[in-house]
């Protein structure tokens, strides 16, 4: 989260906009004095951006998010141990009774 100072058309700070961008980590760079470009939705006085652009340097910063194929792994992996796990489970409320069989001892045992 940081803050841009907005500015009028004579170069009076008209007033301070606080910017947030949600990612696991950033791409580009922006620094204090930088002038910069920022498109997005202002929420509860909050403006929520995805992107922006650093017009001093000429950068576009973004919010990187984690990718679908590490999204869809994780989930893939998530269902085999919870199907491991079912199974267990069903395996051991539904299978034969623990003990010994029925035919325990046998006869000629000493």
């Amino acid at each position: 989260m940081f803050r841009l100072e907005r500015y009028d058309n004579s170069g009076k700070r008209v007033m301070l906009v606080p910017v947030e961008m949600r990612g696991i980590g950033f791409e580009g760079s922006i620094h204090d004095g930088d002038w910069a470009r920022v498109s997005g939705r202002i929420r509860a006085g909050t403006l929520h951006a995805k992107r922006l652009h650093n017009v001093t340097t000429g950068a576009d910063v973004r919010a990187t998010r984690t990718p679908k194929w590490q999204l869809i792994l994780a989930s893939v992996f998530i269902c085999i141990v919870v199907a491991i796990i079912l199974l267990g489970w069903i395996g051991i409320f539904a299978g034969e009774p623990a003990g010994p069989p029925d035919d325990w001892p046998p006869e000629d045992f000493p």
